[in-house]
């Protein structure tokens, strides 16, 4: 079976689915990056004419197969001929269409890799859809036992409810939070792997297995770049998701408050941008999902190891767009 297919199987569950302290960040071991280059002007789409150039169909790359079985039929995008890729720097990259699932482009996908903090997409989507997000939990992770990490900033004792705990995983990239959350949702780090795990089986991804939920480093801690765009397009999916994703800041109230930003700088720099998470730690380099809707359509590029990944996001991004188009509705 196809990746088409994989896609188009998790496309039908995605129907069916679906004035305190501030956050502490310390270099330089697994933190964020927050600075970047300047991401390109995004290229206005461009609808066709009777002179447009000729229409191939979106290339669809072998895959392993997945468990998966198709439930609808989502016709994958056009691309016009003539328009090339541009270049990126990335140890793995993938474009994926939303609505199909189609890969548009892709180099090394299905390498596994380190994802960094990518990692907390699939956290957020097992404690939402395992966890009550209203529940107060209290604290027993002490964020300044955890150097040179991205941190909301916990100390044991603090009490707040799981919804401002999954702000604090995907806004400042909360390591502390991250901990804090699946103990709350699980009762143990490793139950709430184990649910991880279960998560991406049933979605019938194969080159990822989790060891923690915050991503820091291990060896047999891995995803790849199609793992991460399918993860992505089925989170988008879940209830209580698409916030967390797009929230630039965030206070969470509770037993004290605490003042966040969203570390993923993407969002307010590339129109249309909606998602979703930004990575780094020396063994994984730069990491990036990101996610952009133009015209009603939403796009996800997701780049590992990549040293200029929100310049090449803009890039790939602007590529998509502008060089296919959309079967109408």
């Amino acid at each position: 079976m196809s990746r088409w297919w994989g896609a188009i199987g998790l496309a039908g569950m995605l129907l069916a689915g679906c004035g305190g302290s501030a956050a502490v960040v310390s270099p330089p071991e697994a933190v964020e990056d927050v600075a970047f280059a300047a991401v390109a002007t995004a290229e206005p789409e461009r609808e066709p004419t009777p002179a447009a150039p000729t229409l191939t169909p979106t290339r669809t790359p072998t895959s392993r197969e997945a468990p998966l079985q198709p439930s609808i039929s989502a016709v994958p995008p056009m691309l016009r001929e003539g328009r090339p890729v541009p270049a990126v720097d990335a140890s793995a990259v993938i474009v994926m269409d939303e609505a199909s699932g189609a890969v548009l482009w892709e180099q090394n996908a299905d390498a596994r890799l380190a994802p960094a903090s990518l990692t907390k997409i699939a956290t957020a989507v097992v404690a939402l859809q395992k966890g009550d997000f209203a529940k107060v939990v209290e604290v027993d992770v002490d964020s300044k036992a955890m150097p040179g990490s991205t941190v909301m900033g916990l100390v044991p004792g603090d009490r707040f409810s799981l919804q401002d705990l999954l702000y604090g995983v995907m806004l400042p990239s909360g390591n502390d939070a991250a901990l804090a959350v699946g103990r709350a949702v699980s009762g143990t780090d490793g139950g709430f792997v184990w649910e991880m795990n279960t998560l991406v089986a049933k979605l019938g991804l194969r080159d990822t297995h989790f060891a923690n939920p915050h991503g820091l480093g291990n060896t047999n801690h891995y995803t790849s770049a199609y793992d991460l765009a399918a993860l992505a397009r089925y989170a988008m999916s879940v209830e209580g998701f698409a916030p967390l994703s797009t929230t630039r800041s965030w206070t969470a109230s509770g037993s004290r408050d605490i003042r966040m930003s969203n570390l993923n700088t993407f969002l307010g720099s590339y129109p249309g941008a909606d998602g979703m998470k930004v990575g780094y730690t020396r063994r994984a380099g730069h990491t990036l999902v990101a996610s952009a809707t133009r015209n009603g359509h939403r796009v996800y590029v997701v780049l590992l190891n990549a040293p200029q990944s929100k310049a090449d996001a803009a890039k790939l991004l602007d590529w998509a767009f502008s060089s296919h188009v959309w079967p109408p509705p």
